[in-house]
């Protein structure tokens, strides 16, 4: 049977929120001092410039990335604009879970709106990357458990994936769910599906 769960739509855009909040918060503390990696210049050993090369060299661009967005969302007069009214989303998709477990016992849908990208085909389009995501993104939102298991290959050869989410607490649901429907399928496949996808040759797939 189908479910409505209408906050789902939000979710995407409250994760990318509060992660890069979380995530700036989080590492505020690895700044050369105290923790991690110390990148001391020659030049001009201040605190200020050994944090900044320390940071510039400990960090990728998406770590660095995450960090200049949530700074930005915990700004003073933007912290309840954006941080706090993802936090609100966050409630809402809670909620949708709650009641669509209130009639089903799993939910089931597609891991991602499509196969899997060319290796680095979207390095240089991270939005592309984080809208792949929008299938996974309310159980990380709402703490939901969730598994996905291979569903077949596309046309080109790459995996698709099925995925399965249960009631907070309810793992248990999810093994079983995901265990029988892996086992029909590999039976179906006469052996595994990572048997039958194309090798992975040159980096070009």
């Amino acid at each position: 049977m189908r479910v409505k769960c209408p906050n789902f739509r939000y979710a995407l855009g409250a994760y990318y929120l509060i992660m890069p909040s979380e995530a700036s918060s989080n590492l505020a503390k690895f700044d050369g001092m105290r923790f991690g990696l110390r990148v001391v210049p020659e030049d001009s050993p201040t605190a200020e410039n050994v944090m900044k090369a320390t940071r510039g060299a400990g960090f990728g661009d998406e770590v660095k990335r995450r960090i200049l967005l949530g700074t930005y969302a915990l700004s003073a007069g933007y912290f309840d604009a954006y941080y706090g009214s993802a936090q609100k989303v966050r409630t809402l998709v809670q909620r949708d879970f709650a009641a669509a477990f209130e009639q089903v016992d799993v939910l089931a849908s597609p891991t991602a709106p499509t196969v899997a990208f060319r290796l680095g085909e979207k390095i240089d389009d991270p939005t592309a990357m984080y809208m792949n995501d929008i299938a996974t993104i309310p159980a990380n939102l709402a703490g939901t458990p969730a598994i996905t298991i291979p569903s077949g290959l596309a046309e080109d050869g790459l995996p698709a994936g099925i995925q399965f989410l249960a009631p907070v607490r309810a793992d248990e649901r999810l093994y079983r769910v995901g265990g029988a429907l892996e086992a029909l399928l590999e039976d179906s496949w006469g052996g595994p599906l990572l048997a039958k996808a194309p090798e992975l040759t040159n980096g070009a797939k």
